[in-house]
């Protein structure tokens, strides 16, 4: 069916509490600012407009659930930090503050150009850390967009975790943009949202294929993936041994979640990666031994991290 005629709504929704949550934090700090909310393809606050598009998958259990086998569904924390973030942008935008002289010393360029593909510097101390992949690296406006989200965020306690990093100047710019702007009009009082699930023509169907291919082009051709360094080879029937792809299945959520925190790489990525380690495993017959399992786990872990780190900092994974 196509998406535009699903008849969505953020009213009455499931992230439509989340939506308040965000409300109510923003109103604690400033009473006139309130952003626009919409249905979209992904998350996003379109440029100089503040409005905050809101994936459409979120506005439907059944859609969610279609997300969660197909990509990888955000759960309440992970929201609440998008939605953060969006607001963010949206401050930003509402009150033109990417054209202060501080702003644009404290941040850079607004006008810088724009791309997707970036180099991050893992664990810079120049930038806050909010959603994976190192994302305030990425541009200024994307660093002002973090740094609000942290300094939104309850109990973050910035002030003490960024005591001596250098991007603590950034919060305390924001922190002194907010309270400037607290009871103040915004100067951008209506945004103007761009994709809205009313434009949305393609189906159910066609989206989820599109995205998911998405995340499984970043490896390109196949790989070798090296695990006769990791698990017996085939043909090494060694008594209590047993295959190796069930070892790998049997971690998938824990070496996700633990790879996709500590490297930044997005979740749906390191997700695939593991798939693909657990495919190469039962098409190339490795066996594990009962009562090692822990020992896999840690060169599993080891070896997708190094994998996933290569990703982020060069944009591939490794040549066949």
């Amino acid at each position: 069916m196509p998406i535009r005629n699903l008849d969505l709504s953020l009213k009455d929704s499931p992230v439509e509490r989340l939506i308040q949550r965000l409300e109510r934090e923003l109103s604690r700090k400033l009473k006139r600012f309130r952003p626009d909310y919409y249905l979209t393809d992904e998350w996003g606050c379109p440029s100089g407009q503040p409005v905050i598009g809101v994936p459409f998958y979120l506005a439907h259990p059944e859609l969610a659930r279609i997300e969660k086998e197909m990509n990888d569904l955000e759960n309440p924390r992970e929201i609440m930090m998008y939605l953060r973030h969006e607001a963010g942008h949206a401050f930003n935008y509402a009150y033109r503050l990417y054209r202060l002289p501080e702003w644009r010393d404290t941040f850079g360029p607004y006008r810088r150009l724009y791309s997707d593909d970036y180099r991050p510097v893992p664990f810079s101390r120049d930038y806050v850390r909010h959603l994976p992949g190192w994302y305030a690296q990425k541009h200024p406006d994307e660093d002002f967009a973090e740094s609000f989200a942290v300094w939104l965020t309850p109990k973050s306690e910035w002030r003490r975790r960024y005591r001596g990093w250098p991007c603590k100047r950034k919060l305390l710019l924001v922190d002194r943009l907010v309270r400037e702007n607290a009871n103040r009009e915004p100067l951008v009082k209506r945004g103007r949202p761009d994709v809205t699930t009313d434009d949305m023509s393609m189906t159910v169907g066609e989206y989820f294929i599109k995205t998911a291919a998405r995340t499984r082009a970043v490896f390109g051709s196949a790989f070798d993936h090296h695990l006769e360094d990791i698990f017996l080879r085939p043909g090494a029937r060694r008594p209590g041994s047993r295959p190796a792809w069930k070892i790998v299945e049997e971690h998938e959520i824990a070496l996700t979640n633990v790879i996709a925190t500590w490297t930044g790489v997005r979740r749906p990525v390191v997700r695939e990666l593991v798939h693909s380690i657990a495919a190469d495993c039962r098409d190339r017959g490795f066996r594990g031994v009962r009562g090692k399992e822990k020992e896999y786990l840690v060169h599993l872990t080891a070896y997708s991290t190094a994998l996933a780190i290569n990703y982020l900092t060069r944009g591939k994974y490794h040549k066949v």
